[in-house]
């Protein structure tokens, strides 16, 4: 069981908000609180033409007394492919931009929340099935790819530093560290835009309010820029961080989602703390910038996270658990502009396979 976030000592990934949640059930198609699917028929089979189509972490939630092996699947939860059998917690998959390999971090010992876990970043090749681990310090997590497939960047559990390395494991370097001033806290949720951009979230406290905000920095540690501020809300104290996590981005680049925390809990679950999608452009932060939140009606008390968006930029997938429908808590799809969420399958942090038309 993971520990509840501490001011500047956890990251804000939403896996910790589900961490005291288990037993996921079931699989299959089923409507969110009854809402209707708003991709159409034509968007849809416009990502599954080429398969697998996702990739993601199961059958249980991640920072959980469970498994989270690797798995594979066709669009609409058919022909799910279990890939690894060993036991050990894998945590955040990401296909590399030519849809061979994936990376992503593995325990070694405990789990997420666990600070004392051990955690390397591993390579996971799909033609042979065979895992081939690049680092050995026991701290790195959160893998990403560049957008040629060259690199990979990384973080830390202990949020301390952003780090790069080839996507064959050499040449490790540290690319830029967070300062530890108040505003400066720690970095995680690493995220590298095709248009060479790493996205990031920054921990920090202004004026006694600690909340989780969003910058974005080249790779060679240049141009750090303040994408949003984390919103309105300050972290009640036992609560996950409220403002941002797990940012997706559309394939231009233009718009960003992510997942807000929100200073109150899940109706009936106390210890969970109720995160929203949503949506804002990747235009540096000024007073005043427009942020549009998705998660309304039906999604108003669920827990949102993870967002990533299909390669044609029409579909969002994201982690979603509502407590009025707690048996279909999962992979869930959603159009751009939230209207409608339709569960897919039980499972974490699904990535889209970039070679999809």
């Amino acid at each position: 069981m993971a520990k509840r976030a501490r001011r500047g000592a956890a990251s804000p990934s939403i896996a910790l908000a589900c961490a005291l949640l288990t037993g996921c059930g079931g699989t299959g198609e089923s409507l969110v609180s009854g809402s209707t699917f708003g991709v159409s028929a034509r968007d849809v089979a416009a990502v599954t033409a080429v398969r697998p189509e996702l990739v993601f972490t199961g059958p249980d939630i991640p920072g959980s007394s469970g498994p989270q092996e690797l798995f594979t699947s066709e669009l609409g939860g058919r022909d799910r492919l279990q890939l690894t059998h060993d036991g050990f917690p894998r945590f955040l998959p990401h296909f590399s931009p030519d849809g061979r390999r994936l990376v992503y971090g593995k325990f070694l010992s405990g789990g997420y929340g666990d600070p004392s876990a051990i955690s390397v970043i591993v390579v996971y090749d799909l033609a042979t099935g065979r895992e081939t681990r690049l680092t050995s310090g026991g701290e790195e997590t959160q893998a990403v790819w560049s957008p040629d497939g060259k690199r990979i960047a990384y973080g830390t559990i202990s949020g301390n530093a952003l780090w790069m390395m080839n996507a064959d494991g050499s040449h490790r370097t540290i690319v830029r560290r967070p300062s530890g001033a108040p505003d400066d806290q720690r970095w995680d949720d690493f995220l590298w835009s095709r248009d060479n951009w790493i996205y990031f979230t920054v921990g920090q406290t202004v004026r006694g309010c600690f909340k989780v905000r969003i910058d974005r920095i080249r790779p060679s540690g240049t141009d750090r820029t303040r994408i949003t501020d984390g919103g309105p809300s300050c972290t009640p104290p036992g609560f996950e961080q409220s403002g941002d996590a797990d940012p997706g981005i559309t394939p231009d680049g233009k718009t960003i989602y992510s997942s807000r925390g929100l200073p109150r809990a899940v109706p009936g679950m106390p210890t969970v703390t109720v995160r929203h999608l949503y949506r804002f452009s990747s235009e540096p932060y000024a007073p005043g910038k427009v942020e549009t939140d998705l998660s309304r009606g039906a999604e108003s008390d669920c827990v949102a996270g993870v967002p990533k968006v299909s390669p044609n930029g029409r579909v969002v997938a994201l982690f979603l658990l509502c407590p009025n429908d707690l048996q279909h808590r999962g992979i869930t799809l959603t159009d751009p502009d939230g209207k409608s969420f339709r569960f897919v399958e039980t499972g974490f942090a699904a990535d889209w396979n970039p070679t999809l038309p």
